[in-house]
């Protein structure tokens, strides 16, 4: 091929997890009265830092690309230096009419790409879900003529699907206005993956379509009788200026989300050139929240183009009386989270500042919102990405889940690595209630140790625990296993850990150790022999009593008489066991969480929720959802079948009896 052969390459992008942006599309939405689902669903528009890793695809396997053009509404991915000089960022309004945007429509974009200043003649195009996955030369997507290669596949709809679904339709008219123009009847649908064009083609095809392009381009919203870009490639098989080829397996791959060792499974079977990992509505989202550290390992190698990622987070006030709290609940558990930070609010004093850090691995953008609504004045709430600082810093380690504990609960450990610029961090569970104000627990002397905890119960006990013993003494080894604490309530000493030999030693740990309490077990070996043990009101365990109503009986001393005093009056409840109190209201202490769980915003989600656990039928739940608007239409029916005659009378009468049947349901439910 010519030597000046310039080969560019184009991508769409949106941060779709910008609350900014979701606004705006939800205002768009209702003002046009466009459905949430199919085209428009938010799942098309997740970013999960796809982009990140397809460019770095790039630059290992096609390194020969001249520029990259980054097409968004005027966002810029956080790690990306714009200042690079193969990389552009390119905004909707440098390419589109006015009166488009803001378009939601990657199709209306997809009409003007041809319009990107600086593009050279030649280029690829593709989604940020599409990376190259082995080494390519430009001959994979030019013929020697210097026309575009075209993979195409045969579409196999039915009629019914393609009445469902949008982009389908788009195809079918894209389809049906070459065979118009042309008498050329091309039943193909796209790969997914990455297109090779020249602009001139795009440029010449808009023209003969101008009506319909624009129609496309006006579009902020998937449409059924829009243009799809296929109608390039069928354009260009049109007039004989480009080559179909036939898209094998071995040459492609489309994956959506699915678990890693499935994903990784068929990649190493096929071995694709082109790969696209697409989300969609249907995707788990425990497989979404793994994607990140999948692609790390497809592609670990950074580029020049990634900013250096400072990964501490530094003290928002400053006075160093402010009280810094982490916390890590996943987003199944933050709806018990917000009963826990809802107890701290209501037991903190107005004059102090509360800097709160959430270590965020999938929560989603309205719970984070629901939480950020939750903070008075003299509070600050951030949350931190620890997804992208394993990846970035730890690497791929074997951390094991256990029963009804995930990932999330190995975060704590990373409070040092993370919050240098700190003196003191108080770590907490999201299972807990604060009772009373923690002001007296930050000022509790470290006595030159490296950690404050509280002794896990088990430790007074275990001369009656001799598996637990062994598994202390021999497999964790541990120089005091009876001081062995509990990982619920930590406060660690920041300036006096070394970080380095920290990492190191955690590595090794799980690496090379059985675990029975993962987190724990870790936390009580790196800390071992420097941690001061105090007051179990600071953390009292108040599970150990539910299954071992005995427990006061066996313990003796000064430990008996601290435990007897803390469960009197607690400072932090910890809900350890499986019988939390949403589960079993009636067990001693759970009476705390609810009186907070009634004045938090979740309220009504961790009824419901345990509700259908429960069993009790979905019909009763909307029932009792709804139970101030029944009671007053059943009262409402009941007055005006007295009132009413004939045909109107029997209508009241009917209203009655079904609202009389949904009243009786409430009342029976209510005297459980």
């Amino acid at each position: 091929m010519n030597k000046d052969f310039k080969i560019d390459l184009v991508y769409l992008w949106v941060n779709g997890n910008d609350t900014k942006w979701q606004e705006e599309k939800e205002e768009w939405q209702t003002r046009l009265n466009i459905p949430s689902g199919g085209s428009a669903n938010n799942c098309r528009f997740i970013d999960n830092q796809e982009l990140k890793y397809s460019l770095r695809s790039v630059e290992m396997n096609a390194p020969w690309i001249n520029h990259i053009f980054i097409v968004t509404n005027g966002q810029v991915p956080e790690w990306l230096d714009t200042t690079h000089p193969k990389i552009t960022i390119v905004t909707h309004k440098e390419i589109m009419p006015s009166e488009a945007l803001p378009t939601f429509n990657s199709e209306a974009i997809e009409t003007c790409i041809a319009n990107i200043p600086g593009l050279s003649e030649y280029f690829l195009y593709a989604n940020d879900d599409c990376f190259i996955n082995r080494p390519v030369t430009p001959d994979f997507f030019f013929t020697k003529n210097q026309d575009p290669i075209i993979r195409l596949k045969k579409y196999k709809w039915s009629q019914e699907e393609i009445e469902q679904k949008c982009y389908m339709k788009n195809v079918i008219y894209s389809m049906n206005l070459i065979k118009d123009k042309y008498d050329q009847k091309y039943e193909l649908e796209n790969i997914h993956n990455i297109d090779a064009y020249r602009k001139s083609y795009l440029i010449k095809c808009r023209q003969e379509f101008k009506s319909d392009f624009e129609n496309t381009c006006n579009c902020r919203f998937r449409t059924p009788e829009s243009v799809q870009r296929i109608i390039y490639y069928m354009w260009m098989l049109a007039n004989n200026l480009g080559e179909l080829q036939d898209c094998a397996q071995t040459n492609t791959l489309y994956l959506k989300i699915l678990p890693p060792e499935y994903m990784n499974k068929k990649i190493n079977s096929i071995k694709p050139v082109l790969l696209c990992i697409n989300d969609e509505e249907k995707v788990n989202p425990d497989n979404r929240k793994k994607l990140k550290n999948f692609l790390q390992n497809l592609y670990p190698q950074k580029q020049y183009w990634e900013k250096p990622i400072d990964f501490q987070i530094a003290p928002v006030f400053g006075s160093p009386k402010a009280k810094t709290i982490v916390f890590a609940p996943d987003n199944n558990y933050c709806k018990y989270f917000s009963v826990a930070f809802q107890s701290l609010i209501e037991n903190s004093k107005n004059y102090e500042d509360y800097d709160i850090i959430i270590f965020d691995s999938d929560l989603s953008e309205r719970n984070k919102k629901r939480i950020q609504n939750m903070c008075p004045p003299n509070f600050s709430l951030r949350f931190f990405d620890i997804n992208s600082f394993i990846s970035e810093k730890i690497g791929e380690l074997n951390f094991k889940e256990r029963e009804y504990w995930s990932i999330s609960m190995y975060y704590r450990i990373f409070i040092p690595m993370v919050m240098q610029k700190y003196k003191k961090v108080l770590y907490c569970d999201a299972d807990i209630c604060f009772n009373q104000p923690i002001t007296e627990l930050f000022d509790i002397d470290f006595e030159d140790n490296e950690l404050l905890a509280v002794l896990d119960t088990v430790s007074p006990v275990l001369n009656l625990h001799k598996a637990r013993c062994q598994h202390l003494y021999n497999e964790l080894k541990l120089q005091q296993p009876e001081k062995y604490f509990n990982s619920g309530m930590l406060m660690f000493n920041i300036g006096k850990i070394n970080i380095e030999n920290y990492l190191e030693k955690f590595k090794e740990i799980i690496n090379t150790k059985t675990l029975l309490f993962p987190d724990q077990d870790i936390l009580n070996i790196l800390f071992d022999g420097k941690t001061r043990l105090i007051s179990c009101k600071y953390n009292f365990q108040y599970g150990v009593q539910i299954f071992n109503k005995n427990y006061i009986n066996i313990i003796f001393g000064r430990y008996k008489k601290d435990f007897e005093e803390a469960s009197n009056n607690p400072v932090i409840i910890h809900y350890t066991s499986s019988r939390k109190p949403w589960h079993s209201p009636q067990e001693e202490l759970a009476d705390v969480f609810w009186y907070y769980a009634r004045r938090c915003p979740f309220y009504e989600e961790i009824l419901y929720t345990n509700l259908k656990t429960n069993g009790i039928r979905e019909e009763t739940l909307r029932n009792l959802n709804l139970k101030g608007k029944i009671y007053y239409n059943y009262y409402r029916a009941k007055l005006l079948s007295f009132l009413t005659f004939g045909k109107k009378k029997k209508h009241y009468q009917e209203k009655r009896d079904n609202y009389k049947k949904r009243v009786n349901e409430i009342r029976k439910f209510s005297r459980l």
